[in-house]
């Protein structure tokens, strides 16, 4: 965390991914219409972090990520979700762990891959869907702990079929999205990382 911090190469990329994260939250950036549906992207600046600076700025990002959630909820309320993530338990907490879950997931599987050809873009890209998995999740899980009930009430259908219903459409294309362009950018980072090294 000290080395983070200290290190201005990386403190720069923190901001810029902060900032890329509040145009995506001020602007339609943040939405990708796919047909019925708009597949949220806003977290992928954190899932990115995750993978390229570790996860101690994944959780910086991840937080960073909530607070800019929970200011929007209280805010701009649009969608009859956003009371709910008015709750910081719903907003901030669970994007806290995105980058952490997308680091680990990539290193894992840095680690279990040996072809160095293969390694980059089979384990950003499958960090990328785990950090977007890694939110779906836990917003949801809190949902159920936490509003269960009201949120039943407020959508008219059982927890049950709103879940697989946002797993069937969102969840499935924000993860595909995620991989897709955390693949692209974490390779291209990191390939740019080795040229200055060289």
């Amino acid at each position: 965390m000290k080395n983070l911090l200290r290190n201005p190469r990386s403190l720069a990329f923190l901001g810029l991914m902060l900032g890329i994260t509040i145009i995506m939250d001020l602007t339609p950036l943040g939405m990708i219409p796919l047909g019925a549906i708009s597949a949220t992207i806003i977290h992928i600046p954190t899932i990115i972090t995750g993978i390229v600076l570790g996860p101690a700025a994944g959780l910086i990002m991840g937080t960073a990520l909530g607070i800019v959630g929970w200011i929007h909820a209280l805010t701009r309320p649009v969608t009859i979700l956003d009371p709910f993530f008015m709750n910081p338990l719903i907003s901030v907490l669970p994007r806290m762990f995105i980058g952490v879950a997308a680091y680990f997931v990539y290193y894992g599987l840095s680690k279990l891959i040996n072809k160095q050809s293969v390694n980059n873009p089979v384990s950003t890209f499958i960090g990328g869907m785990a950090g977007s998995i890694t939110n779906t999740i836990l917003v949801f899980l809190m949902l159920y702990l936490i509003y269960a009930k009201e949120l039943v009430e407020k959508v008219g259908m059982p927890f049950g079929v709103i879940l697989v219903s946002v797993i069937t459409t969102n969840a499935i294309a924000e993860a595909i999205i995620s991989g897709l362009i955390t693949m692209t950018v974490a390779s291209a980072y990191f390939r740019y990382l080795k040229t200055k090294k060289m």
